[in-house]
């Protein structure tokens, strides 16, 4: 028998004789040529498995990967840099440039953010939490005012908050009113008038013989026997635009024998530059705006006179009141007239709530 040449219609048995006989003698195209090689399916064996190894197929089917994951090798992984995070990776932007946001080089974690417990980049502060009362807000920043805080978290009650009105550098504690008239109402008391907290200027508009602040952050004016006009400035950095008193309360400041007054019936004060007339008046409101807002004599029934009496607001709270513009200097005027020895302190206690 030759091992070339076409056999069509041989018996299967007689088949495998050929095969026998031709082990030795034929090669394995020869056997290929002579029984067809569709007959034994190797077009299959060898390429029409789809590449299930994973040498360019995708998933594995055969067809060239067309609808499969499109990474290349079907595990579905994809790879660093292609903006979805897959397999192990932790963290892939597209750009993994190890910025501040963004995403490290090998994609195995984050770059510096807001919330790491570490202050980058612009961040104020950053004590990895979203608290609102510790003088860190979510986004890294530190609050200047209750209302900044109010602005973060409509849902801040009021309470005890950390503020930097002036700088980062220099928070401290204060009220936030977080309800009265729709809340973001920042407290002024008397011990951040002098401690550094906050800056304050006193101006003569008309000299008295004793002027000054006191230990516990009070100015006050004593004249010897003439007239006097003054202005105490607070300035609060993060401007406001309305304010209220709260527990206010001023005090006489006369020599023995003397008298310090307000008479409502007879002056009360509606230019800075002059605090008083038939009687002085002490009174509220912006630096920026020609005169006060509201002062004791425009809300007192009765006139006061007295040596070193306390008097308070007759309203508590007195207003919320609106200044004529945003500002960031709330003042305080007073004045006295007469020949005695005779002022005031016109913050003795209570507080200053500005919005």
């Amino acid at each position: 028998m030759e091992c070339s040449g076409a056999v069509t219609h041989w018996p299967m048995w007689l088949v495998g004789l050929a095969l026998l006989t031709c082990t030795s003698a034929c090669s394995d195209d020869d056997l290929r040529r002579e029984f067809g090689a569709e007959s034994f399916g190797t077009g299959e064996l060898e390429g029409g498995a789809g590449d299930a190894t994973g040498d360019g197929d995708g998933d594995g089917d055969g067809d060239g990967d067309p609808g499969g994951d499109g990474d290349g090798d079907g595990d579905g992984d994809g790879s660093c840099g292609d903006g979805v995070v897959g397999g192990v990776e932790v963290c892939d932007d597209g750009i993994n440039d190890g910025g501040y946001g963004g995403c490290l080089r090998d994609c195995s974690g984050f770059g510096p953010r807001c919330g790491d417990g570490r202050i980058n980049g612009a961040e104020q502060c950053d004590d990895a939490n979203s608290g609102t009362s510790d003088g860190c807000l979510g986004d890294c920043k530190v609050p200047r005012s209750c209302r900044e805080i109010l602005a973060y978290d409509p849902n801040a009650s009021d309470g005890l908050y950390i503020i930097a009105p002036k700088s980062p550098a220099l928070a401290f504690a204060t009220n936030c009113d977080m309800s009265t008239d729709g809340g973001g109402w920042t407290e002024l008391s008397l011990p951040h008038l002098c401690n550094g907290d906050l800056d304050t200027v006193l101006s003569a508009i008309e000299s008295a013989g004793t002027e000054g602040i006191d230990a516990m952050c009070r100015p006050y004016t004593r004249d010897g026997g003439g007239d006097h006009t003054y202005v105490f400035d607070v300035i609060f950095p993060p401007g406001f635009e309305s304010f209220y008193l709260s527990a206010h309360v001023m005090k006489a400041n006369a020599a023995d024998g003397d008298t310090a007054e307000i008479k409502p019936a007879s002056f009360v004060q509606t230019d800075w530059n002059i605090g008083y007339g038939q009687a002085g008046d002490i009174s509220f409101g912006s630096a920026d705006d020609a005169g006060p807002v509201v002062s004791y004599a425009a809300l007192l029934s009765d006139p006061v006179g007295c040596q070193s009496c306390e008097t308070a607001l007759p309203l508590d709270p007195a207003g919320p009141y609106l200044v004529g513009s945003a500002t960031t200097l709330f003042r305080v005027g007073w004045g006295e007239v007469g020949g005695q020895s005779e002022g005031w302190y016109p913050w003795w206690s209570g507080s200053v709530y500005l919005r």
